[in-house]
């Protein structure tokens, strides 16, 4: 018998309590995912990242659960008491976590990109930092290149035409440095970025780079429509943003069988937005889902944590020592009849925060 089908009612007690206080979706498995993270960590960041549940959600579960006398709160963090560690022995919830120690998980071996890793190290010690305006924030080095590793090894870097549809990330200049793909285009709202990739581009005389400051909402150029191989995204994860995002990345590219790569967290996405969002790929895209990698991404604390609405929520205010934060890599194949989103989306939408949204 499972650890929330054993608590019955002791669950389910906590559970109202967490609903009363939050408008988001919540279930006994939700608690027994907050109360295993913290038998691995006391560390708020590292419980939401290993919880898998979207952070005001957590903050809400921990706030019940030091109520009830499972958590207590120390200048460390969030801990189990006696109780709780008793607590989750009685009704059987545990952790366990195994990772290939080679990959992290990633599925590739990084050793034929060695070289280009510590060249691309270099070069990305020069950028601009993050901000929140545009919801920023980057990933590691590694995590790049690793992309780029994937991504090559599915057929869709060499001699391809690419897309970036915003490039914090630097993609383009991992992809630049490989010198694999036929062009890359980057369409990006930041100019300090787009300077930047135009620059490295000069330094790297790589002529087959087309760089366009843009903001996502209005239409895709028309001349971009229906001419690429291969894009790329790490979007907002509101569903309009989502929608703006890998619709006007699908509207790019050729059809049929280009591919659509993006990322996904659960920290800002629950599984509800996870599925209305595979609903939109799958009926109103029409695209196939190939892949799905969980903790593929990893990203460096964006230096302004202390500004979003994550460490407001935090009970410990602390800012986040190590990486917390990272997301799914997904990748999609367009059919013969896979649609894109083509129309202007309005400025007064929605678009960088909803309710699951902590980054802010």
């Amino acid at each position: 018998m499972s650890g929330h089908d054993a608590a019955g009612g002791v669950f389910e007690e906590i559970l109202e309590e967490v609903k009363r206080r939050t408008e988001l979706r919540a279930d006994e498995r939700s608690v027994e995912r907050v109360i295993a993270a913290l038998l691995k960590t006391s560390d708020f960041w590292e419980v939401v990242s290993e919880s898998e549940e979207p952070l005001p959600l957590v903050s809400a579960i921990l706030d019940v659960l030091e109520e009830k006398g499972i958590v207590e709160k120390s200048e460390g963090g969030m801990n189990l008491t006696d109780f709780g560690m008793k607590f989750a022995e009685e009704y059987a919830v545990s952790y366990h976590k195994c990772v290939c120690a080679c990959c992290s998980g990633r599925t590739v071996n990084l050793e034929d990109f060695k070289d280009l890793l510590k060249r691309f190290e270099d070069l990305a010690k020069r950028r601009p930092a993050p901000v929140s305006r545009y919801d920023q924030g980057f990933v590691t080095t590694e995590t790049t290149v690793a992309r780029l590793a994937f991504m090559h090894s599915r057929g869709d870097v060499a001699g391809k035409n690419i897309l970036l549809l915003g490039d914090d990330d630097l993609l383009s200049v991992a992809m630049m440095l490989s010198g694999l793909p036929k062009s890359i285009s980057v369409l990006e709202i930041d100019e300090r970025l787009t300077k930047f990739i135009k620059s490295v581009a000069d330094e790297l005389n790589f002529d087959s780079l087309y760089v366009l400051e843009r903001d996502l909402r209005d239409e895709l150029p028309e001349e971009l429509r229906g001419r690429f191989d291969t894009f790329f995204t790490d979007p907002t994860e509101t569903l309009a943003a989502l929608r703006v995002f890998l619709g006007r990345g699908i509207a790019a590219l050729k059809k049929p069988r280009s591919a659509g790569y993006f990322g996904l967290t659960r920290i800002e996405s629950s599984l509800r937005k996870w599925y209305l969002l595979q609903k939109m790929l799958t009926q109103d895209f029409k695209v196939v889902l190939t892949d799905i990698l969980k903790d593929f991404n990893e990203y460096e604390n964006w230096g302004y944590e202390e500004e979003t609405r994550a460490f407001k929520l935090a009970p410990v205010k602390k800012p986040p020592k190590s990486r917390w934060y990272r997301s799914y890599l997904i990748r999609f194949e367009t059919l013969e009849d896979s649609e894109g989103f083509e129309e202007r989306l309005d400025a007064g939408a929605d678009f960088y925060s909803d309710e699951e949204s902590s980054t802010i």
